[in-house]
């Protein structure tokens, strides 16, 4: 009895100094912006590009809506709002960034030292309640902390698949093909007045808006893909680690209680065999 008390404080003090580890060295070294520097710049690149399709989209509704007549209105009108779109992805991004430090911190900091305590604490108390949830704790702690650099390894498979950055090259091209094209129809209004000439008024406006369409059509290949890459992804992902973080302590569970009616089985059918 005694030699059993000795070895549950053991194990008790082992688990607290893990907990006070835990909390106070690797908190720190897990969530330090130098072990995540990699990631950091990355989600700063798409910042970046994200900030100057913005700025695309931004120039391009100017420069539709300076074409003369009312025709591009609704053209210039739609590229803007697509800005709005913009904004959640960097938002989407900001928010990477954040979690990317923030949640391996709370992790290390909150979730494994409670988890200490509690594995601690069903030593002395056992209950299978106590240590199933300290189990579950660690997963999920574990969970958080691979979320976001695992959902930044899938946005690179996406990012390949779907060729992201010949997306935004393309819808940056297209603004590009709307300034030039805007500048030859206010060109060809002014020479037109001049010069009586209606078919270059009309010719010159006619290509600002086909360009003003096909920019407003490759703006929203690449928001669409924008979002699935920045978006729709690191929910997957989160949703799937939350999702694996439930599963493995069910199945454990399920497991052991199939393996304690195989043993219970097995048992009652030696007490039913008759003595030789």
């Amino acid at each position: 009895m005694k030699t059993e008390t000795l070895q549950k404080l053991g194990a008790s003090a082992l688990l607290l100094v893990v907990a006070l580890l835990s909390a106070l060295w690797l908190a720190g070294t897990v969530s330090s912006p130098e072990l995540h520097a990699k990631a950091l710049a990355e989600l700063d690149e798409k910042k970046i590009t994200v900030m100057e399709l913005t700025a695309a989209t931004a120039v391009t509704s100017v420069a539709v809506s300076a074409v003369p007549g009312d025709a591009t209105t609704p053209l210039a009108s739609k590229i803007a709002d697509l800005s709005s779109y913009l904004l959640l992805v960097v938002g989407a991004i900001m928010l990477e960034k954040l979690l990317l430090t923030m949640l391996p911190y709370a992790a290390f900091t909150i979730l494994i030292p409670a988890a200490c305590v509690f594995f601690a604490l069903s030593l002395w108390r056992p209950a299978g309640g106590l240590r199933r949830f300290a189990a579950k704790l660690v997963l999920f702690g574990l969970a958080i902390c691979l979320v976001v650099p695992a959902s930044l390894r899938v946005s690179r498979l996406v990012e390949n698949t779907l060729d992201v950055q010949q997306t935004i090259d393309s819808a940056a091209q297209s603004a590009d093909d709307v300034e030039k094209e805007a500048g030859e129809a206010d060109d060809a209004v002014s020479g037109g007045w001049l010069s009586q000439i209606g078919e270059q008024i009309t010719s010159g406006v006619t290509g600002a808006i086909d360009a003003a369409e096909q920019a407003l059509s490759r703006f929203i290949d690449a928001i669409a893909v924008l979002l699935i890459v920045n978006c729709v992804v690191p929910i997957l992902v989160l949703w799937f680690f939350l999702w694996l973080a439930k599963a493995i302590p069910q199945k454990i569970q399920s497991l052991r209680l199939s393996h304690r009616n195989r043993k219970h089985s097995e048992t009652g059918d030696k007490e039913l065999d008759p003595q030789p």
